[in-house]
């Protein structure tokens, strides 16, 4: 162990400025440079780190509630030395910088009751010298209950019965930082129990899960989605979560394991829940395997909830009110962001989500027999009273939990 650097429970022990000086400890500057930088993301609550070179210095931006803020910079002469502290705290080759490299360090918060937190970081060569993103997975501050999720009662209520069954094909869809993970990773938190038997394959495993057996997509070995999948049949499953359905061949799988009995949860890159539906049948799974299966389609996005220190109140404009009144929201203001200290001037703090969420009931079951198209799917939908994002979405906004533009920027309808 060299200088300050102190282990607790295997992983590197991070302590800022402040507490160095106050324990007397006396380190080298790029050390507490670096230790002070995560320190204050992780305790921030920030999902990565960049450090970014330019042509002048290093640009340190960190991603708070989805969005990139400038933190930091540190002149050209001391861009190297930072650079190359993170490489050796990940074990990367220092040396090497043609190449990307990807790694990963443990760190413990000097906290009372502190869990390790596990840093994924990943080098890409520049014009201007090595860019690393350190990706923050604190396994205490993701894993959610699924009440904690912002799920309107209805749909809550809706997921529960569908994950009640003992088998099917339950799909949550939505764009790449949508929560997808998030949402089942909760979803088997609630499933775990000592009567059921759950198998998760993954690329990658993101957090540990306790009493659940989680494999990891190693493609240098041939461990694919495919060989995996068909491997863990033979594992006796009650439960499957596989990370992404990518191709027809996983699609199958997944489709014949609900077929024999195993729940299947799954995840889909589409706009919508109607969208996955079509999804699956240009991976050419058959309309009957489909109704057959698929009990239902969660579409979920992530918004900034507004912040309470500072949120203000504003009546709705004639065409906001027209909106409200459209889909029966009685209500006539929502609330603006405006930024103070508690929420660093931008108005927001902490992320909830809005959900859609659609049934396999005979009038979609129709729809998709017919081959229909998502539009006719999503129409059904709403005729069928099933929640839609917007919707969601605009009640969120008349509680006052999210602002209309933060609506707007994920959604256009």
């Amino acid at each position: 162990m060299v200088g300050n650097e102190r282990e607790e429970h295997g992983a590197y022990c991070l302590l800022d400025t402040e507490q160095k000086l106050k324990q007397g400890i006396v380190g080298d500057p790029v050390v507490d440079i670096v230790d002070t930088l995560l320190f204050k993301a992780i305790t921030m609550g920030a999902s990565d780190v960049h450090l970014q070179p330019d042509n002048q210095v290093l640009r340190v931006r960190l991603r708070v509630d989805g969005f990139l803020h400038d933190h930091d910079t540190f002149d050209h002469q001391l861009m190297p030395q930072v650079l190359s502290r993170v490489k050796v705290l990940s074990a990367l080759d220092i040396a090497e910088k043609r190449v990307p490299q990807d790694g990963k360090i443990k760190v413990i918060l000097d906290q009372p009751g502190a869990q390790p937190i596990d840093l994924r970081v990943a080098t890409f060569p520049s014009i201007y010298g090595e860019k690393i993103v350190v990706r923050i997975l604190d396994r205490s501050a993701n894993i959610l209950a699924l009440e904690s999720l912002g799920m309107r009662s209805d749909i809550f209520d809706a997921l529960l019965g569908i994950v009640a069954h003992p088998q099917g094909f339950f799909l949550v869809t939505g764009p790449t930082g949508s929560g997808k993970t998030t949402t089942l990773y909760a979803l088997l938190s609630r499933l775990n129990s000592n009567e059921r038997n759950i198998v998760t394959m993954e690329d990658p495993v993101e957090y540990d899960l306790p009493g659940i057996t989680q494999s990891q997509v190693n493609s240098k070995t041939g461990f694919d989605f495919e060989n995996g999948l068909r491997s863990m049949l033979r594992q006796d499953p009650d439960v499957i979560m596989i990370g992404e359905i990518r191709d027809k061949q996983t699609v199958q799988i997944a489709v014949q394991s609900a077929l024999t009995g195993h729940l299947v949860l799954s995840t889909l890159h589409t706009n919508d829940a109607a969208g996955a539906v079509t999804r699956l049948l240009d991976m050419q799974v058959e309309p009957f395997l489909i109704n057959a299966t698929l009990t239902g389609v969660l579409s979920q996005r992530l918004v900034r909830s507004l912040c309470n220190a500072c949120k203000q109140e504003v009546g709705l404009t004639e065409d906001e009110q027209k909106i409200m009144d459209a889909y029966n929201i009685q209500t006539e203001s929502r609330f603006k962001a405006v930024g103070c200290k508690q929420c660093f001037n931008v108005g927001y703090k902490g992320r909830t989500g809005i959900f859609e969420l659609i049934l396999l009931n005979d009038s979609i079951r129709d729809l998709v027999l017919k081959k229909a198209s998502a539009d006719l799917i999503r129409h059904q939908g709403l005729r069928d009273n099933m929640p839609s994002l917007l919707h969601d979405g605009l009640l969120k906004v008349a509680q006052g939990v999210i602002s209309l533009e933060e609506l707007l920027s994920v959604i256009n309808e």
